[in-house]
């Protein structure tokens, strides 16, 4: 009864939140500053035109990423002469731009560097460098604004021990510089070969590394260090490394962030709160959740489409953004709160207000805190920090020498930003009571009413489809999944039942072997083609059925990994179910089976 009368009083507090994002808007029109309206101008041109994101991806693609200044210049000269230069650049650049391209094939030497130069100014806000005086700077100037900043060291995918060793080494560095109080860091940043299949020995691994930073995080000055998520897989892990180390630590406040738009973030929640009240209790320190939407879906979306899995985040925009208000609703309560501060990521002035009302309504604002990224709203960043008194920027850090790193980051910003249903693409010109305005706050009320109607059971299952309506290639087994990685284990553990194979040994043996494989081919051949599929469907059948013990077999009898051994029987389900439908094509054709075939094993 009382969850019900708190929900219905969150409700009421929509009012109130749009009332408070009309202020904001009223105020920020007049108390902007020339700067922060400049870049929100010019964010606000670039996602609200197609043409101008293509561009400006094509840009960073062809100029910024060769390290040739010859192979960039040509593609410059190709860029400006193929393409009309888009209008979100202001006149200078635009003329600049086409100049480039012209001389560019002539002087490549002195246009490309001078191009890049001027494309990291125009990003410049976006991102921060970590070299130590410029990093300070940064800090100084907008700890003087008011704002906290939260750093994270971006680099490309880590793929080998050596560049997770040095990024490990950077991280480390950032922690334990005194100017730096507040530190993000992902496991795939400082490990590589994460593999989920051997869970265990990738959890000691990593937390040797991640107990690194904790122990220099806990050296005066403190750091706060946040754990970060990027990819589906790596949710159950980050969460078990968190909680093992932090038990570890009862005396150190550190953070982990949660994705709504994956439904399993709701559980994680509530299981992340019971361990907090448990930590609490015995007097450990608080530790912090940031809740944030999620900027991985098209990554999420091709590993889905590559393995045949189930898309692991929602569907649609608007699920998302109902399961981030049931994460609120039901996490804002004193109860719930005990050793745990919430960090709400969000650019949506209607989520942030609401949340702050709801705070403010439960008695638990002082457990809050909110955060945006670096650069991408200044105008909303400042009119939230001065409601609030509170708001923590987002900041990666890349050097200047390495400023194609930050590529991946913006590319996916810029897409993100451009989507019809993201919140930021109609920001720049939202106006109280504009049609912009209502669109958005049409979305949000609906998304409110719809918090506890959207799934929280994680979209992506290990049970599997007995056998599909028409041809689809069989998954291979996601160690993603909890009940997956448990059934491998079993499956590792069990003693196949090895038959025992008859030595031939006499040319007799083989002759009566050979006899015996022709005769099959001759009732094969006799077979019409629906007899022929129905038989390869009942392979089928009894291979996936049979996965599990496969497995083993292969495991015990060829030394195969279990993910090699798991490919090979989704392998033969495809042979299996590809030419059953294959052969209901080829009924009134006359079948010739090759007769005698020796198949010869690689191992």
């Amino acid at each position: 009864m009382g969850s019900s009368v708190a929900a219905e009083a969150a409700d009421r507090l929509a009012d109130a939140a749009v009332a408070r994002v009309s202020e904001w808007l009223d105020r920020s029109s007049v108390s902007t500053r020339s700067a922060e309206a400049r870049q929100s101008e010019q964010l606000a041109r670039l996602v609200a035109d197609p043409r101008a994101i293509a561009f400006t991806m094509r840009f960073v693609d062809r100029v910024t990423r060769p390290e040739s200044d010859e192979a960039a210049a040509h593609q410059l000269a190709i860029l400006t002469g193929d393409h009309p230069i888009p209008r979100f650049l202001g006149a200078f650049d635009r003329a600049l731009l086409r100049v480039a391209g012209l001389v560019g094939p002539y002087a490549p030497a002195w246009v490309v560097p001078a191009a890049r130069r001027r494309m990291r100014s125009l990003v410049g806000h976006l991102v921060a460098d970590p070299e130590p005086e410029a990093l300070h700077a940064h800090l100084e100037r907008e700890r003087a604004r008011g704002y906290a900043i939260n750093v994270n060291l971006l680099g490309e995918a880590v793929l080998g021990e050596a560049e997770a060793a040095r990024r490990f080494e950077r991280t480390l560095a950032l922690i334990r510089d005194p100017a730096v109080d507040y530190v993000s860091v992902k496991i795939s940043a400082i490990s590589s070969q994460i593999n989920l299949w051997a869970y265990e020995t990738t959890l000691l691994r990593v937390e040797t590394r991640l107990r690194q930073l904790y122990d220099a995080a806990a050296e005066p000055p403190v750091t706060f260090v946040n754990l970060d998520m990027e990819e589906y897989g790596d949710m159950d892990l980050t969460l078990d490394l968190f909680t093992e180390l932090l038990d570890e630590r009862p005396e150190l406040s550190a953070g982990v962030v949660l994705q709504a738009y994956l439904p399993d973030a709701f559980p994680a929640l509530q299981r992340v709160t019971q361990w907090c009240a448990a930590r609490d209790e015995g007097g450990g320190a608080p530790v912090k959740v940031r809740l944030v939407k999620g900027a991985n879906l098209a990554m999420e979306r091709v590993a889905a489409e590559l393995h045949g899995w189930v898309q692991a985040p929602y569907a649609t925009k608007h699920e998302t953004d109902a399961n981030y208000k049931r994460c609120l609703d039901w996490v804002l309560h004193a109860d719930r709160l005990r050793g745990l501060r919430i960090g709400v990521a969000s650019h949506n002035l209607f989520d942030v207000a609401w949340a702050h009302e709801l705070s403010i309504a439960r008695g638990v604002a002082d457990r809050v805190a909110f955060e945006m990224l670096q650069g991408m709203s200044p105008v909303s960043a400042a009119a939230v920090l001065r409601a609030t008194g509170d708001m923590l920027l987002y900041t990666p850090a890349v050097a200047r020498d390495d400023f194609d790193v930050a590529i991946s980051y913006l590319f996916r910003r810029l897409e993100e930003n451009a989507a019809e249903d993201n919140f930021l693409r109609a920001l720049f010109a939202l106006k109280p009571g504009s049609p912009e305005f209502l669109a958005q706050e049409k979305r949000f009320r609906d998304a409110l009413a719809a918090r506890y109607e959207v799934a929280e059971k994680p979209r992506r299952s290990s049970e599997r489809v007995a056998e599909p309506a028409t041809f689809a290639n069989e998954p291979n087994s996601d160690p993603a999944l909890p009940d997956t990685r448990s059934w491998s284990r079993e499956v590792a553990a069990s003693l196949p039942n090895i038959a025992e194979t008859p030595l031939i040994s006499e040319a007799s043996e083989v002759s009566e072997c050979f006899s015996q494989v022709r005769q099959g081919a001759a009732a094969w051949r006799a077979r019409g083609g629906h007899e022929r599929a129905g038989v390869l469907r009942a392979v089928a059948a009894l291979l996936r059925k049979q996965r599990g013990p496969l497995i083993a077999t292969m495991m015990h009898e060829a030394s195969k990994t279990f993910p090699e051994a798991d490919a090979e029987v989704s392998e033969a389900i495809d042979f299996a179910g590809y030419y059953a439908n294959q052969a209901l094509t080829l009924d009134d054709a006359k079948f010739s089976p090759f007769g005698v075939v020796a198949v010869i094993p690689p191992w």
